[in-house]
């Protein structure tokens, strides 16, 4: 499974806020208060850490004060910058998981047809989509809804889909 030290996407940087260099993030799943506990925050695709120093829920985003970002140019020098937390300061779950859980987990149909791994989960608007690699090659997109997707066994580490949705899917993009 995943480690404490693994870090987890839980938002984008939108912009600076306020004048003093505090950002605004903007929730990878706008209802989690996973971001206004964490001591650490991880930015940008080198995971530069920075001490949190105060954060607040602003209603659509998250206002975060990080330490040695002090003033409204450099908060703005971070606009469009992923943002990550430690696994461990998640707070744990019962009876349930996290979508990064999924990574690593073979995209399967009820007629054990083997779709490819799931690599990662990518936000999107309406919904996440498990992005998997198929075993010939190149990638599918699944959307991360019960329309589509069915039994999340952890302990098989699969992941069911619908076996005529995945087949007509290949059929529209000619895999």
């Amino acid at each position: 499974m995943n480690g404490p030290l693994e870090k987890i996407r839980v938002g984008v940087v939108g912009r600076a806020h306020g004048v003093h260099g505090a950002i605004r993030v903007f929730m990878d799943d706008a209802g989690s208060d996973s971001l206004l506990k964490a001591k650490t925050v991880f930015l940008g695709p080198k995971e530069d850490s920075f001490k949190v120093i105060h954060a607040t829920r602003c209603g659509r985003f998250v206002a975060l004060e990080l330490e040695g970002i002090d003033d409204r140019d450099r908060a703005f020098e971070l606009t469009g910058q992923e943002v990550r937390i430690l696994r461990s300061e998640l707070k744990p779950l019962r009876n349930a998981f996290y979508a990064c859980d999924l990574v690593g987990l073979e995209i399967c149909d009820e007629n054990d047809h083997r779709w490819g791994r799931i690599d990662a989960i990518m936000p999107s608007g309406a919904h996440d989509l498990l992005r998997y690699v198929r075993p010939q090659g190149g990638v599918g997109y699944v959307p991360f809804v019960s329309a589509h997707v069915g039994k999340i066994d952890m302990d098989a580490r699969t992941v069911q889909v619908d076996a005529q949705w995945m087949a007509e899917l290949d059929e529209v993009y000619g895999e």
